[in-house]
């Protein structure tokens, strides 16, 4: 298969490339020579000036067409080639060019053709794998993007827990706090209730005379002798021995006690007592009887 190539060249020398022109034993080569701007009535030369030691061409071996401009030669051994063109006008040198060339024989073709072709298919097995990385770049870039989502979620849940424990111990100091001021509370109650308690029942004992060999049951108190009398007479109707008896604190404070019977052992009060409770629903206690003031 003929090689056609045109190649355009400024004056004087020109080379093509550092290997020259590719071609292959015994395949034709077609160069055509650039062609001075201003030149009119021209001729080519051409020569063979470099050739590999086992070629035998020889310049005859270069055939010129086209008026001179254009020429083919078939390679015979495989090397490097240089052939040169001078361009005269009117019998004036006007240019000088010169073609290199690097020619491969036929298992060398091969050889490259099959590179290619290697090279073409690990191209394509490079396109591939290229394309499967991307696709594993892209889904370890969504691995990354949900394990970022997963990690913030578990520090906003973080987050949400420390609030959380931390209201959780304000609360937990909170009531510590309150606990601890009701107890202190209960024991100033206690202490002022108990004082008070020990306050009135001084006052009234040291106001009051009894007799420890009787007991009577004591119903209520009021501070209005009628409306102990009241009492003592809706008692009086239902069948108890009821009596009314008055009285004085120290605190010049007057009350009038409403009373039921006379024993002489404290069991035989209190199992009246709690029949008493039972039947008026409410509560009675027993008591020394006391003398009146």
């Amino acid at each position: 298969m003929a090689k056609n190539i045109i190649l355009l060249f400024s004056v004087l020398f020109i080379s093509c490339g550092n290997n020259g022109i590719e071609g292959y034993v015994s395949e034709p080569i077609t160069i055509t020579a650039e062609k001075p701007d201003d030149g009119n009535d021209l001729d080519y030369f051409w020569a063979l000036s470099n050739q590999p030691d086992g070629s035998l061409m020889n310049s005859n071996d270069l055939v010129s067409m086209n008026n001179g401009n254009k020429m083919t030669f078939i390679p015979d051994y495989p090397g490097d080639y240089s052939i040169e063109v001078i361009i005269s006008e009117y019998g004036d040198e006007i240019s000088n060019q010169i073609f290199n060339f690097s020619i491969l024989d036929f298992s060398e073709r091969e050889n490259k053709e099959n590179l290619k072709d290697t090279l073409d298919n690990e191209s394509w097995l490079d396109e591939e794998i290229d394309g499967d990385l991307d696709e594993l770049t892209s889904e370890q870039e969504e691995l990354d993007k949900d394990a970022d989502e997963l990690t913030s979620a578990q520090e906003d849940s973080d987050e949400e827990a420390d609030k959380f424990t931390s209201v959780q111990e304000e609360f937990d100091e909170e009531a510590e706090r309150l606990v601890s001021d009701k107890e202190k509370l209960s024991k100033k109650v206690g202490s002022v209730s108990k004082s008070m308690d020990l306050s009135k029942t001084k006052l009234r004992k040291s106001n009051i005379s009894e007799r420890t060999d009787r007991f009577t049951i004591q119903i209520t108190s009021k501070k209005m002798l009628k409306d102990a009398q009241l009492f003592s007479n809706e008692l009086i109707k239902k069948g108890y021995d009821a009596y009314i008896q008055k009285v004085l604190f120290n605190s010049n404070e007057t009350f009038y006690r409403v009373r039921v019977g006379s024993y002489d052992n404290y069991n035989s009060a209190k199992i009246a007592a709690n029949s008493l409770s039972k039947d008026l629903k409410m509560t009675t206690w027993v008591d020394f009887v006391r003398k009146e003031q």
